[in-house]
């Protein structure tokens, strides 16, 4: 019988990746969350602080922050004046698709850390000789870790949240949790731990924490690095499958391995 393989992520992202590999398995989408815009008094602080010249290096965690810094500056009328003060300054993404969506935005990239984790980019960023004030612009959940990092090796961190996660309860996720309450999921994939606790508190909510947790009782789980794999273990669920670079092309192909075992 065929597997069922549930991705817990945007299915724009994710589909694509899988297209070539449906005839080893079937695979379904819903992302747990749905980013928006932190559009408040902060960023302006951070937009007057940024054209000041006070940011040494500045660092994109993902392109959902690309899109919501050029939507927010757009909105105040200073959208090419941030463009330029960015220039400026070094700007770090993780991964290919953060660099392509400020590049797509004509936002000057100083440099990609090679995976989305903390690890990565924390030991990318601690390269540089000299130590600054820098900004972390990420959503407002982001890892103490990547502070922590920073922070002992001599960096002036500030936290710039310039987007917030919430709840997608849409029909898509309550599909995947139909099927998971009717035992017809074999695999479920977590990207990142926002995404992990998200749906854990949807099927939670829905089961209760004891049966939310016995739903998951020896099904396969495959969580994209490191810290979702700790994450996972902390909720008390095993993880089978973490591919070895935190990586979703990594991720799929670990995948398919793994089914076709």
């Amino acid at each position: 019988m065929r597997k069922l393989v549930a991705i817990l992520g945007p299915p724009e992202r994710w589909a694509p990746l899988c297209r070539e590999y449906r005839q080893i398995a079937d695979f379904i989408f819903a992302s747990p969350v749905r980013a928006s815009p932190n559009d408040d008094s902060g960023f302006s602080l951070f937009l007057v602080d940024l054209l000041a010249g006070r940011y040494g290096v500045l660092v994109a965690t993902c392109p959902t922050v690309i899109e919501s810094m050029v939507d927010m500056a757009a909105k105040r009328q200073m959208l090419d004046r941030m463009k330029e003060a960015l220039s400026r300054a070094e700007l770090i993404v993780i991964g290919e698709r953060t660099s392509s969506s400020a590049e797509r935005h004509g936002i000057k990239v100083s440099s990609v850390a090679p995976e989305a984790t903390t690890d990565s980019l924390v030991e990318h960023i601690n390269r540089r000789d000299r130590r600054g004030t820098i900004a972390l612009l990420r959503s407002d959940q982001g890892s103490k870790r990547m502070v922590q990092g920073l922070s002992s090796s001599g960096w002036e961190v500030e936290n710039v949240p310039v987007y917030t996660l919430l709840l997608d309860e849409g029909e898509a996720m309550q599909d995947i949790l139909d099927r998971l309450g009717d035992g017809k999921v074999d695999m479920l994939v977590f990207p990142t731990p926002a995404h992990a606790q998200a749906f854990l508190l949807q099927l939670q909510e829905r089961c209760g924490k004891e049966d939310a947790l016995s739903l998951l009782t020896g099904m396969g789980v495959a969580a994209m690095g490191r810290e979702t794999s700790e994450r996972l273990e902390g909720f008390g669920i095993s993880v089978s499958l973490v591919p070895e670079k935190a990586d979703a092309l990594a991720m799929v192909k670990a995948l398919v391995r793994h089914i076709e075992g």
